[in-house]
């Protein structure tokens, strides 16, 4: 009962401590704010994290696995989720719903203070990117005729992900619209022209939902390293 209510408190501070960053950002953020909002007194927050930066590692590590979970749930949804453009065209989604994901992969200083350039979810983000490259690739279903392919897909959607940080010039079209370009681009140039067959989709997706979950467990778990157990 009390890792349950310590579990509770702590997402009950995250959850004030990520409304108050996107208001005021980063900087201006008080540990004394979090705990007003929550109700509690400054010292029960640091019963969870022992200063104000470990507690908002703690928030934007939250924000990493909780898009996580939704990309291993369309995996076990529809295994073709494993295809790079339905792929990507989710996580762009799910990224875009996400105002704090939003800001770390656009290093965005002014919300994020120094979290925009030391995210904790970087090194995992980085190992996944590597060993989901590697199961599209031994299935087959990226094209294997591309020069320096894994740069290419990358320069691709961070282009999509950080266009608008550029120009305003495409606000107006709404965020599907852009998910939907994005998928179409990664399929026309990345992609092999026939679709791979049922059982190597299948076996592929489990692959993928398989890393994603380590990754997960291990983000989980880092979220409340640190709080105590009464």
């Amino acid at each position: 009962m009390a890792d349950h209510t310590n579990r509770d408190r702590a997402d009950r501070i995250l959850d004030a401590a990520g409304a108050l960053l996107l208001r005021m950002g980063y900087r201006k953020v008080a540990v004394e704010d979090i705990a007003r909002a929550v109700g509690i007194g400054k010292g029960t927050v640091y019963l969870h994290w022992r200063n104000k930066e470990r507690l908002f590692e703690a928030l934007l590590q939250r924000e990493s696995v909780d898009l996580i979970d939704e990309l291993v749930a369309r995996l076990a949804e529809d295994p073709r989720e494993v295809l790079p453009h339905r792929h990507l065209r989710t996580l762009f989604l799910a990224t875009a719903r996400r105002p704090l994901m939003s800001a770390i992969l656009t290093k965005d200083a002014e919300l994020l203070g120094s979290h925009a350039r030391n995210s904790p979810s970087r090194s995992e983000n980085a190992l996944a990117a590597e060993q989901i490259f590697d199961i599209l690739t031994r299935h087959g279903l990226v094209r294997g005729d591309v020069p320096n392919i894994r740069f290419a897909m990358n320069a691709a959607v961070l282009g999509y992900f950080l266009h608008d940080t550029f120009t305003d010039e495409y606000a107006d079209l709404d965020v599907e619209a852009k998910a939907d370009a994005l998928a179409d681009t990664i399929r026309a140039a990345f992609e092999p022209r026939e679709e791979p067959d049922h059982t190597t989709i299948v076996a592929a997706a489990h692959e993928l939902e398989t890393v994603l979950t380590k990754i997960n467990t291990v983000g989980r778990e880092a979220i409340y390293a640190h709080a105590v157990k009464d």
